[in-house]
């Protein structure tokens, strides 16, 4: 077999492209992340529907928490079905699968049944958004061009930020105009739905991602995918020969348990999982279901208490689509980490001055300042950066042999974070101040500013193949984004 670097003297890595490319591109990778509304709609639900679920199920806090964090357990036994559906079913069926699952429990949630019923479904729901925070990073990573994989990588958190500002807005709307809970939630629970069997319906339409069929041995049928997707038969046959050339490179690596804890396997996976143990140790989740009664504690209600989060997130995720690309995956990690500490610190300061249970009269009107500006940089250092990079890079770095196992094990660690912090930050805050749980996160930032300088690599404008082979030649863990010398 001719060496890594016979292959790339006679095969450019990324021809010269015109920087165009077929709307049908953008409609496949806009379809697929979709799947990123669902995580998005549930996120925003909670913000503001918490305390609506609260007064119908007579609710107290630790239960109010234990329903909230039950989505992650579903979260993570969905991330754990998700790899071996991805691997044998195909990532479309998967997400057609992960659709189908979310629009029944939401359907279910709106008949309003027992709490215990209300809580197998929100498990549901979980497992839907679990599995598709699985495939989907890993369909748009194996089907976007690699010059614009990280643009379109992106677009999985911006449905997420999207879903979460649509269904806060329509959850406060339908707040102000029907008073009564048990008419109001069940219209909730119908918007979800809604916009489940939206993305459900989408699924049908989109194609398998060429990757997966060459690995199952359908060439044919990932000729036809990227005949679709490329523009030129140049662009086709250096796809398919990179493919090949990398399943040619592993077909003597036989999969199994073992060979996650040898070499270069095991480095990645770590990077995988500390980058989505990071991404939620920031307190991103916490900010975005509790914002409401992290206001409250301020004295701030209303528009500004509910809405606040959601806008921030959803307006800073746009910029994320062009700079992933232009400044590259490590440095937005860098600034985004620097932002959330700082305004962490801050936030954590304002509160200082505000006394536990002080009426809200007596807050002063700087402190509100504070906190509010805090908060919303804060959003913005995350929805820039490690909101869509960390999903984006951990789609990256794993070799095809493994990739559904390495991103199974990173979804679910990220899920396992997002229940830890979702079931116990009400009561933390609630025994040891809110501003205690603030500067634990900042402390966390700091900490995801010393990883990312000396393990994560940059992964931009490099086929996921070249990462593979740099993998496999024992190229330093932060330098295998590098193109080759």
């Amino acid at each position: 077999m001719a060496s890594d670097e016979q292959f790339y003297s006679k095969h450019p890595s990324i021809p010269e492209h015109s920087g165009k490319y077929k709307t049908i591109v953008y409609i496949i990778c806009t379809i697929a992340a979709l799947g990123g509304l669902l995580f998005g709609l549930d996120q925003g639900f909670i913000a503001n529907a918490l305390d609506t679920i609260k007064t119908d199920y007579h609710l107290d806090t630790s239960q109010a928490e234990n329903y909230s964090a039950v989505l992650a357990t579903g979260g993570v036994l969905g991330a754990l079905l998700s790899g071996l559906l991805a691997r044998y079913f195909g990532r479309k069926k998967s997400l057609i699968f992960a659709g189908f699952v979310f629009t029944a429990g939401s359907l279910i949630s709106a008949m309003l049944p027992p709490i215990a019923i209300l809580e197998l479904c929100r498990f549901g729901l979980g497992l839907g958004v679990g599995i598709a925070s699985f495939v989907v990073p890993l369909y748009l990573s194996e089907t976007a061009p690699a010059k614009i994989r990280g643009s379109m990588g992106t677009l999985f958190q911006l449905m997420i930020t999207i879903g979460i500002f649509l269904i806060s807005l329509t959850n406060v709307f339908i707040a102000k105009m029907i008073t009564n809970s048990q008419h109001a939630l069940p219209i909730m629970f119908l918007v979800i739905g809604l916009f489940a069997i939206v993305m459900f319906i989408g699924t049908f339409a989109l194609p398998e991602s060429p990757r997966w069929l060459m690995l199952k041995g359908k060439k044919d049928k990932a000729l036809k995918v990227l005949h679709k997707t490329m523009n030129t038969q140049a662009e086709i046959d250096l796809e398919i020969k990179e493919i090949e050339y990398t399943l040619a490179s592993s077909a003597k690596e036989k999969f199994s348990a073992s060979i996650l804890f040898k070499g270069y396997f095991l480095k990645v996976i770590i990077v995988g999982v500390l980058l989505q143990m990071f991404q939620q140790l920031v307190g991103i989740n916490v900010m975005i279901y509790y914002a409401p009664e992290i206001f409250g504690y301020a004295g701030m209600k209303g528009l500004v208490a509910m809405m606040t989060v959601p806008t921030v997130n959803m307006l800073f995720t746009f910029p994320a689509i062009y700079l992933v690309e232009k400044w590259g995956r490590k440095k937005l990690l860098y600034v985004g980490a620097i932002c959330m500490f700082i305004t962490m610190v801050a936030a954590g300061l304002a509160f200082l001055t505000i006394a536990k249970g002080a009426d809200p009269a007596t807050i002063g009107s700087g402190s509100k300042l504070v906190l509010l500006l805090a908060v919303i940089v804060y959003i913005f250092g995350f929805a820039v950066s490690w909101g869509p990079v960390a999903w984006l890079v951990c789609s990256e770095i794993f070799p095809l042999k493994v990739r559904e196992v390495g991103i199974t094990i990173t979804t679910m660690v990220n899920w396992t974070f997002a229940g830890l912090l979702m079931g116990y930050s009400l009561t933390f805050m609630e025994q040891f101040g809110t501003s205690s749980l603030l500067f634990l996160f900042s402390f966390f930032c700091i900490l995801a500013v010393a990883f990312v300088y000396l393990f994560v690599p940059e992964t931009k404008g490099i086929t996921l193949e070249e990462i593979e082979l740099n993998l496999a030649k024992g190229v330093k863990l932060k330098d295998v984004g590098n193109a080759r010398k």
